[in-house]
């Protein structure tokens, strides 16, 4: 692949030492950037503005320390108790910003988990979602789980350590933020 190396330094190598080409990885190449994100928040009652308010902020936080994010993102947020009730899409980090200083909850009924996976399989297949590697979902972790694994990283996080952190799948991750 001649677009993952310097070609110069190839031909160099050609040139100087027979057939030893000399191959060296680009300084700008991106190795597992992240493009695209899917946060989901549960709105069932018991994620305050606040709160949320304050995940968004350290989640942003984290990822502004990831080497260009913020120049090409495509980040899901998405509001849901028993079914989804706001989506939002982020593209830079003003947007970010934005939508952290005026978020408005939305829901506040029961928590069922599997409509966010079904909306990331919809815009998966109408091609929105191409390269999403994670999905990050702030819970209280009371709610119904999805009984499959999805193609890409699923983490819970929890405010708190909690009983409810025992009904999440085995192939997800439990985190709390305490």
């Amino acid at each position: 692949d001649e677009e993952s190396f310097d070609y110069i330094f190839y031909h160099y190598g050609m040139e100087h030492y027979g057939n030893l080409p000399l191959i060296e990885p680009l300084e700008y190449k991106e190795v597992n950037r992240l493009e695209e994100l899917v946060i989901a928040i549960d709105t069932s009652g018991s994620c305050s503005r606040e709160l949320v308010q304050q995940f968004l902020g350290e989640t942003y936080n984290i990822l502004s320390t990831k080497e260009n994010f913020f120049k090409k993102m495509k980040v899901y947020i998405v509001q849901c108790d028993c079914c989804i009730q706001d989506v939002s899409v982020i593209h830079c980090e003003a947007e970010w910003k934005e939508y952290i200083k005026n978020v408005k909850i939305q829901g506040r009924s029961g928590t069922d988990f599997r409509p966010v996976f079904g909306f990331i399989k919809k815009e998966q297949e109408k091609r929105e979602l191409q390269h999403l590697k994670a999905l990050i979902y702030f819970t209280d972790g009371d709610g119904i789980y999805p009984g499959r694994k999805p193609e890409y990283e699923t983490a819970f996080v929890f405010v708190k350590k909690t009983e409810n952190m025992r009904l999440v799948p085995a192939w997800a991750y439990k985190l709390v933020i305490s």
